[in-house]
């Protein structure tokens, strides 16, 4: 039934995603006198067709994209002459570069209008301070657990990730806060982390009774540099660590993740919480998660911690290194069955179930409460907020995208129709909110895409739009198709890859 719904989720979708975006070159290309002929939902053969005075409405089998067919768009020939008006062939530069911004502006006018609908209907979330950091900046500077961070440099802040890229960039922030409802003025100046990196070893003998927490690490494997040794190891390779206190651990590696240096502030915020949302016939609505094997759980934070543990194998220690201080440890529990504290109608009941039960229920998409409240913006700000809002979202894609093409973001974290359909239906999950914030980033993504100047792409025609208006001279038909052939062919290889990737990613 999920998989179900995340297919018809993903067609309804998807055809909204594509049909705003192909109508705004319709309706542009009717603007300029140029004539349609085919406008078609889906790709390969018909369904079926409805002709039009002039247009034919296709709807095609592979309901995945769909496309707009101008009328002289595709001339082959070096010596065309056909002098109709209404090809597009013919139309001026300026013509033909608004026809091909028509589709992503159109996409992006859908992102605005979804988020004032998001915004009237449903808010925005909160972005709360769950905790910070032992001796961090943002302990330094004031801050408190609980804190609603409303505005960063006088922008609000919808979304964690908004305010790191702000941190990232290493500049001051000037942040408002909400503390017990009112205001206060927080100046964070973010500091450069150490090298960091998390390590997962297996093969450890009695790793419940070993605490390295705060302790440093003297070598690795006999060497100092613990980094340049670890950039030399594979998984299932044997590692030695000398702690301070000459304690000895050897184990093997299975799992390490290295973190550069990068501006950070401590700031741990507060994602989902430790209230059961949707239960099961073990959890119902409402229960509070206040213990795991006697490990206390106040937050999400805490709760996040120990299922850290609960997924560790016997003989498995999880730690995590900021320069040569271990500074969080994850032991494994050493029985398969979880005891569990919960809080149901003002009662404390045990349940004790397996690893297992426990990790496959809490892992489901709003299976946990958020822990705050959505926010409505008020008055002209109903309209501007989820404006800023998109125009944040919009800057994000291009920059992630340009991280992409310069090698700072991997190829790896792209998802194709595959893993947009596995998205939408965990969205589903969750609410039709949720469904209806992921159309607005999905369609905000496309006009951005959209806008990469690769041949096939819209961004490819408006290169050559440009091109015309600059030097005046029309683009070859026989130069444009070799282009135009070479980027449908980068897109194909791009859209199997990705499919690939979202394959092995979720199945």
């Amino acid at each position: 039934m999920t998989v179900l719904l995340s297919i018809i989720w993903f067609l309804i979708i998807i055809s909204v995603i594509v049909v705003v975006h192909e109508f705004g070159h319709f309706i542009f290309a009717k603007i300029f006198k140029t004539r349609v002929d085919e406008f078609s939902i889906g790709f390969g053969p018909a369904l079926f067709k409805i002709p039009g005075k002039e247009t034919t409405f296709r709807f095609n089998i592979v309901p995945l994209g769909g496309y707009v067919r101008l009328a002289g768009e595709e001339v082959l020939e070096e010596g065309y002459k056909d002098t109709d008006p209404a090809l597009f062939y013919n139309k001026k530069p300026f013509q033909k570069f608004l026809i091909a911004f028509a589709g992503p502006l159109f996409s992006f006018l859908l992102g605005y209008f979804l988020f004032v609908g998001i915004a009237g209907v449903y808010g925005f979330p909160e972005v709360i301070v769950e905790r910070v950091g032992r001796d961090s900046v943002a302990a330094q500077a004031g801050l408190e657990p609980g804190d609603i961070i409303k505005k960063a440099n006088g922008d609000y802040v919808f979304n964690p990730s908004i305010l790191e890229l702000g941190i990232a960039s290493g500049k001051p922030l000037e942040l408002t806060v909400i503390r017990n409802g009112e205001e206060v003025n927080v100046t964070l100046i973010p500091e450069p982390t150490n090298d960091r990196a998390i390590f997962t070893l297996y093969g450890i003998e009695n790793p419940e009774s070993i605490n390295l927490k705060n302790k440093e690490i003297v070598s690795l494997n006999g060497e100092e540099d613990l980094y340049t040794v670890m950039s030399r190891m594979e998984n299932g390779d044997p590692i030695e660590i000398q702690l301070e206190d000459g304690t000895i651990i050897e184990g093997k590696l299975s799992q390490y993740s290295y973190y550069p240096p990068m501006y950070e502030t401590g700031i741990i915020y507060a994602t989902f919480s430790n209230v059961v949302a949707n239960g099961n016939n073990v959890f119902q609505e409402g229960d509070r998660i206040v213990e795991i094997n006697g490990v206390p759980i106040t937050n999400g934070s805490d709760l996040q911690n120990v299922i850290y543990q609960i997924q560790l194998n016997s003989g498995e220690l999880m730690f995590a290194v900021s320069g040569n201080e271990i500074i969080n440890e994850y032991k494994p529990f050493k029985d398969n069955t979880l005891e569990l504290l919960v809080e149901r109608n003002g009662q404390t009941i045990n349940i004790n179930l397996s690893k297992e039960e426990f990790l496959d229920f809490i892992v489901q998409p709003g299976v946990l409460e958020a822990p705050y409240e959505n926010w409505h913006p008020k008055g002209i700000e109903a309209l501007t907020v989820p404006i800023q809002w998109a125009n944040n979202l919009i800057s994000l894609t291009f920059r992630s995208f340009g991280q992409l093409f310069t090698g700072q973001l991997s190829a790896d974290q792209l998802a194709g129709p595959v893993g947009a359909a596995a998205i939408i239906g965990q969205a589903a999950m969750v609410g039709f909110d949720a469904i209806l914030n992921l159309t607005a980033l999905i369609t905000i993504s496309l006009g951005v895409f959209n806008l990469i100047p690769i041949p096939g792409l819209d961004g490819g025609r408006i290169v050559f739009s440009i091109y015309e208006m600059i030097t005046r001279k029309r683009v070859s038909p026989k130069v444009e198709a070799i282009v135009n052939t070479i980027g449908f062919l980068f897109l194909i290889f791009l859209m199997i890859f990705v499919t690939y990737n979202d394959i092995m990613r979720f199945f």
